[in-house]
C-alpha cells in the first residue's frame, strides 16, 4: 500500500509492534497513559509533524477511548487564561488526522472508508485511495489544507469528507487579484496558520478579503467551515461588500458568540447600557457621600466588569487593587447571576459566557470547532485576552488562523490588548508562517517617515521596514509640527481648518484628533463660534465632571453671582473638598441653611469651632476674598489660573487622578481644557453662560428634515478612529502630560497612540503642541531625541494604584503602633455608623495597618498608602490626618 510522499502520511502501530517498512526510518512518537495525562509535549511533536507533512510513527500504548471524547472543564475563564487549550481535543485529532492505522492485519486509511460511505469505491490500481462516482481516482488528504503538490494528482480533502462531500481540490493557480508583491505573498499563503503584519495604510482589508476570495473561489474551501472575524459591525459590512460575489461567513466575535449562546442556551436577550446600569445600581450600595463627590459612581463598577471579563482578571484581584469598587467580587457574581436569571447578556458577556460554554461543554465545543476550521481574523492587535482565548478554543484542533494586524497599533491596553499576542503569534498558533506588508499607500511620504522614526523608539515590537508608496506626495509641508503659545493653540487649529476649507477641502475630509476627550472642548466651541460644521463630540454634560464643576463654582464665587453679591452656599459646598479644607463634617449642612453668605458671616461660624478648625475656616475665607480681588478687572484665564495654582485645585484634582485610567480624560485634563477654552472668552462674568450656550447648540451632524446628515469636520479622540482616514488631520495638544499621558504606565503604547493619530491623514498632517510644555515625543518624529528607558519597566507616573498589598500592610503591627491602630478603629466605627455602612467599607484592617506603618502627615503622602485611592482620600483623608495628629503624629 503506497501513497505519494507529498501527502506526508504517518502510521499508527501498537506499542512494541513491527513498523511497516515504508515508515521504518520515520520519527517515533509514543502515546501512552502518561501522554494522555500530560499531553503537551506529545501534542507539540504531533502538530509539528502534521503541519509540515513529515511522516511519523505513532506508537499507541494507551486506550484511544481515553482521549476520544472532548473534555469539559470546570474553570472560570479568568482561571483558564488566554493561552489555555483543551489539549486532548488536539491529541485525538493529530493521532488520526493523517496517519494510517496499522494496528490490525491490514493497513486502514479511515478517511477512504468514510469516502466509500459517500459513494466512492476502493481504488485497486494504486492511482488513488478511492474512485469517485464519475470514475476519477482521488487521494483523500488528511494533512493541513492548502495547495497540493502537482505530482500527487487529484485530491479530496478530509474536511470535505467530514462535510459529507467529495469535492476535488482544484489545481493551484496564481493569485488573480492586482496586488503588490508583499500583499500577493500573504494572500497566496499555503496551509496552516499565518501572521500578517499590516502597518497603517498597507491594505490589510484588501489582503483579508482577497485571501477569502482565494480560499473559496480558487481552492474550493467550504463556507461552512471557514469564518472571517471582523473587528466591528462597520468592518464586517465593508468586508461583506467586497465579497458579494461569493458571500463568505463574516461575523464579529460578539455576533458569533451570541449565535453560539443562542444555540447552546436558547435565545438570549441583549441588554443595552441603560439596562446594564440599572442592574448594577441595584447591586451596589453607594453611600451618599460618594454620590456627592462623583457624578458617576457606577462607572468604576462598569469598568471593572469589563476588565474582569475581557481582560480575564480575577474579580477579587480587581477589587483589592482599587478603592473605588468596594465589594466588587460579590457584585461580579451577583450581576452575572441576574443576567442568567433573565436569560440575557450584555456586550462583554457575549464573549465571556461563550468562553464558559466552550470550556464547560466539550461536545458542544467540538461541534462549534467544525465551523472554524479556517479562521481569518481582522485587527488581531485589538484582541483582548478573552478574545484570544475564545478564538483558540474555536480554532482547535487545527489552529489554522490567518491573523492580520499591526503590533504598532495596539492602543487598548486598558482592557488587556497586548502586542505580545502578535509578537508571539506562533506560540498561540504553532507553525505559523510570518508575512509583512511594508508599504503605506495612504499617507504622504513625510508622514510615513515620521511615523516610522517615532515607532523606532519602541523596543517591544516586531522590527519592520515601512515605506511610502512610490507615488506618495514628498512635499515637506505635508507633515508639520507646530509649537504654539497656550493662548493661541486653539486659534491656530481653527485657522488651519478654515484655511483647508477655503482651499477647497470639504468638512468631511478633515479631522481634529486628541489624546483625551476633554481636549476637544476648546476646538469644538471655537469652531462652532466660527460657523464651521462639527460633529458635536461634547455637550453640557462634560461640565458636570468633578473638576469642571469645582472650577466653575470658584469662578461664580469670584465674580459674585450669588444673591446680593454674596457667596452662594451651593457653590461653597461644591468647593469645600476641592481642595480639602479639613473643616468639620457638619459644616456643609450649616452652609445650606442660607442661600448665600458674606465673608463676615462665614468667619462668624468659627466661634463654634475649635481653634484649629477656626483657623482653617479663616484660611478658606481668605481664599474667597483673594479670588474676589483677582476678579476685579481680571480675565477668565487669570482667575482660573489662580484657582488652580494659588488655591490648589490642581493638587486636589491630581490626587483624584491617582488611580484613574488614561484612555478617557483625567480631572487635570478637564482643567487644562477649561483653561484653553477660557482664552476664547475673557470676561469672567460671561464665560460660563457663553460656554453652556455654545455646548447646547444643535450639533451640525444632526440629521436634517431630509433625513441626511450634513458633512462635518470630525472631532474625536484617537482611540475612536482607528481604521478611519481623512485627507487632512490635526493632532491637537501633543503636550507634556498628555503624550505620554500623565496616568499612563507605558510610553510605548503612548507612542503607538500618537502614531495611529498621524497615520489617519492622507495628504496633510499637522501636529499642534503647547510651546510652554511640549511632549518629549515631538523630536522623536525626526530622530533627534535621545532614547529613553521604557516607562513600563518602572512604576506608573503619578499612579498610586497598588497591584498587590505592600509588605507594610501585610506585616505584623508594631507594638508602638497599637495606640494609633486603636484610635483609627474607633474613628472608623464612628464614621461607619454615620454613613450607615459596615466598617470594612470605610477602610479594611489591612489599610489601617498600612496607615500605622507609613504614618502619612499630608494628603499627598496618604496617596502612597495601599487601599487609599481618590475616593477614600476625598471622603476620609482629613479625618485620618486628625486621628494621626491626635496621637502626636504631625
Amino acid at each position: 500500500m503506497s501513497y505519494p510522499a507529498a501527502l506526508g502520511r504517518g502510521v499508527i502501530v501498537n506499542a512494541g509492534a513491527i513498523v511497516p517498512a515504508e515508515w521504518a526510518s520515520a520519527q517515533r512518537v509514543l502515546v501512552d497513559e502518561a501522554a494522555v495525562v500530560a499531553p503537551s509535549p506529545v501534542v507539540a511533536q504531533l502538530h509539528a509533524a502534521w503541519v509540515s507533512r513529515q511522516p511519523i510513527v505513532v506508537e499507541l500504548a494507551a486506550d484511544p477511548g481515553s482521549f476520544r471524547e472532548p473534555r469539559s472543564f470546570r474553570l472560570a475563564p479568568w482561571e483558564a487564561g488566554a493561552r489555555f487549550e483543551p489539549l486532548h481535543d488536539r491529541l485525538h485529532f493529530l493521532v488520526w488526522a493523517n496517519n494510517v492505522d496499522a494496528r490490525g492485519a491490514e493497513l486502514i486509511w479511515w478517511w477512504a472508508r468514510k469516502a466509500e460511505r459517500l459513494g466512492a469505491t476502493v481504488c485497486t490500481d494504486g492511482s488513488g485511495d478511492v474512485v469517485l462516482p464519475d470514475g476519477r481516482p482521488v487521494w483523500i488528504d488528511g494533512g493541513p489544507r492548502g495547495p497540493v503538490h502537482p505530482e500527487v494528482g487529484l485530491v479530496v480533502h478530509s474536511e470535505s469528507v467530514e462535510l459529507l462531500r467529495l469535492t476535488v481540490v482544484p489545481p493551484e493557480r496564481p493569485v488573480q487579484a492586482d496586488l503588490a508583491a508583499d500583499q500577493r505573498a500573504a494572500v497566496g499563503h499555503g496551509s496552516g496558520a499565518a501572521r500578517v503584519i499590516a502597518p497603517a495604510g498597507s491594505g490589510k482589508t484588501r489582503v483579508l478579503t482577497e485571501r477569502l476570495r482565494l480560499l473559496h473561489t480558487q481552492r474550493a474551501y467550504e463556507r461552512q467551515n471557514t469564518l472571517a472575524v471582523a473587528y466591528n459591525v462597520k468592518a464586517r459590512a465593508e468586508m461583506e461588500a467586497r465579497c458579494v460575489d461569493f458571500r463568505p461567513q463574516v461575523k464579529t466575535l460578539n455576533a458569533y458568540g451570541q449565535s453560539l449562546l443562542n444555540e447552546a442556551l436558547g435565545r438570549l436577550t441583549v441588554l443595552d447600557e441603560r439596562e446594564v446600569r440599572r442592574i448594577v445600581e441595584g447591586l451596589v450600595d453607594i453611600p451618599q457621600s460618594r454620590r456627592r463627590s462623583n457624578t458617576d459612581p457606577l462607572a468604576a463598577y462598569l469598568e471593572a466588569l469589563s476588565l474582569c471579563r475581557l481582560g480575564l482578571q480575577d474579580p477579587r484581584d480587581t477589587e483589592s487593587s482599587r478603592d473605588d469598587v468596594p465589594g466588587f467580587a460579590g457584585v461580579f457574581v451577583r450581576y452575572r447571576e441576574v443576567l442568567a436569571q433573565r436569560g440575557a447578556v450584555d456586550f462583554d458577556e457575549q464573549i465571556y459566557r461563550t468562553i464558559e460554554v466552550l470550556l464547560s461543554n466539550g461536545p458542544f465545543r467540538a461541534e462549534a470547532q467544525k465551523s472554524c476550521r479556517h479562521l481569518l481574523v481582522d485587527e488581531f492587535q485589538d484582541l483582548t485576552p478573552a478574545h484570544v482565548l475564545m478564538l483558540r478554543l474555536l480554532s482547535i484542533p487545527t489552529l489554522d488562523c490567518f491573523g492580520v494586524g499591526d503590533d504598532d497599533q495596539v492602543i487598548y491596553g486598558h482592557v488587556g490588548a497586548d502586542p505580545q499576542f502578535l509578537i508571539q503569534f506562533d506560540s498561540l498558533f504553532p507553525g505559523a508562517t510570518a508575512y509583512a506588508l511594508e508599504v503605506n499607500y495612504r499617507s504622504a511620504a513625510p508622514v510615513v517617515t515620521a511615523a516610522r522614526t517615532l515607532l523606532g523608539y519602541n523596543q517591544r515590537r516586531i522590527t519592520k521596514d515601512i515605506r511610502p508608496a512610490t507615488d506618495a506626495d514628498t512635499a515637506a509641508d505635508t507633515f508639520r509640527v507646530s509649537l504654539v503659545p497656550t493662548e493661541a493653540l486653539t486659534g491656530k487649529a481653527v485657522e488651519q481648518i478654515q484655511a483647508w476649507l477655503a482651499d477647497g477641502s470639504q468638512p468631511s475630509q478633515i479631522a481634529l484628533l486628541t489624546r483625551v476627550n476633554a481636549q476637544l472642548l476648546a476646538p469644538q466651541v471655537a469652531l462652532t463660534q466660527r460657523g464651521v460644521p462639527v460633529n458635536g463630540a461634547l455637550d453640557e454634560r462634560v461640565l458636570e465632571r468633578t473638576g469642571l464643576r469645582a472650577a466653575l463654582a470658584y469662578l461664580r464665587l469670584a465674580v459674585g453671582t450669588g444673591p446680593a453679591g454674596g457667596f452662594a452656599s451651593a457653590d461653597l459646598v461644591e468647593i469645600l473638598r476641592r481642595p480639602s479644607r479639613g473643616l468639620p463634617q457638619w459644616f456643609p449642612d450649616r452652609l445650606r441653611r442660607k442661600k448665600a453668605w458674606s465673608a463676615g458671616e462665614l468667619r462668624s461660624i468659627g466661634s463654634t469651632m475649635t481653634d484649629r478648625e477656626s483657623d482653617k475656616l479663616d484660611a478658606f475665607v481668605d481664599d474667597l476674598e483673594s479670588l474676589r480681588r483677582a476678579a476685579r478687572g481680571g480675565n477668565t484665564v487669570g482667575i482660573l489660573r489662580a484657582v488652580r495654582a494659588d488655591i490648589g485645585l490642581d493638587g486636589a484634582m491630581e490626587l483624584l487622578d491617582r488611580s484613574a485610567g488614561a484612555e478617557g480624560s483625567s480631572h487635570l485634563d478637564d482643567l487644562d481644557a477649561l483653561l484653553q477654552v477660557a482664552t476664547l472668552e475673557p470676561d469672567p462674568s460671561r464665560f460660563e453662560p457663553w460656554l453652556r450656550e455654545s455646548l447646547a447648540k444643535r450639533p451640525a451632524s444632526a440629521v436634517g428634515s431630509d433625513g441626511v446628515a450634513p458633512p462635518v469636520v470630525t472631532l474625536s479622540t484617537v482611540h475612536r478612529v482607528k481604521g478611519l482616514e481623512w485627507d487632512r488631520v490635526i493632532v491637537f495638544g501633543v503636550n507634556a502630560g498628555v503624550f505620554p499621558h500623565r496616568l499612563s504606565e507605558d510610553d510605548e503604547e503612548e507612542r503607538r497612540v500618537l502614531h495611529v493619530g498621524i497615520t489617519r491623514g492622507r495628504h496633510n498632517v499637522v501636529v499642534l503642541a503647547d510651546a510652554g510644555r511640549p511632549s518629549f515625543m515631538l523630536p522623536e518624529f525626526d530622530g533627534s531625541a535621545p532614547v529613553r528607558p521604557a516607562a513600563s519597566a518602572s512604576p506608573a507616573r503619578g499612579s498610586s494604584k497598588p497591584t498587590t498589598a505592600s509588605s507594610a500592610s501585610q506585616s505584623t503591627l508594631a507594638a508602638e503602633d497599637e495606640p494609633l491602630f486603636d484610635a483609627l478603629r474607633m474613628w472608623r466605627t464612628s464614621r461607619a455608623k454615620a454613613d450607615k455602612v459596615p466598617p470594612y467599607i470605610v477602610l479594611s484592617d489591612q489599610t489601617l495597618r498600612a496607615i500605622c506603618s507609613k504614618k502619612p502627615t499630608s494628603l499627598v503622602q496618604m496617596t502612597r498608602v495601599p487601599g487609599i485611592g481618590p475616593t477614600k482620600l476625598d471622603n476620609y483623608g482629613d479625618e485620618i490626618l486628625e486621628v494621626l495628629r491626635g496621637v502626636g503624629i504631625e
